[in-house]
């Protein structure tokens, strides 16, 4: 009869053992895998610097147009210049002559 309670006692005592390193093993998974694991903030805190230099990027070409727009607001030869050279206008009597890269060309001529 000791022999039996022995034998349950070490089933018991192996059965808990074992139910701790599942446990254990669920909880090391849930720390690597899981939504909140290690993995996840590590990809949150890349996307996080990828978005600030973004960010950056964005605010240096928002103070260039800020700066473009004063100028076109202030000096209306800027403007001018900027009419001719992006709707291609041009003063009576005047011509227009277009340089165009041999390597453009191949390319459009590809195309």
């Amino acid at each position: 009869m000791k022999k039996v309670k022995n034998d349950e006692t070490f089933l018991k005592s192996r059965g808990l053992i074992l139910l701790i390193l599942l446990f254990f093993f669920i909880l090391v998974l849930t720390f690597f895998f899981g939504d909140s694991g290690i993995i996840e903030i590590l990809r949150t805190q890349d996307k996080i610097a990828e978005l600030k230099s973004d960010i950056e990027e964005l605010e240096n070409k928002k103070i260039i147009l800020e700066q473009e727009i004063k100028e076109l607001e202030e000096n209306p030869l800027a403007l001018e210049k900027k009419a001719r050279e992006k709707l291609w206008l041009m003063k009576k009597n005047e011509k227009v002559i277009i340089v165009i890269d041999k390597k453009e060309e191949e390319n459009t001529q590809e195309k």
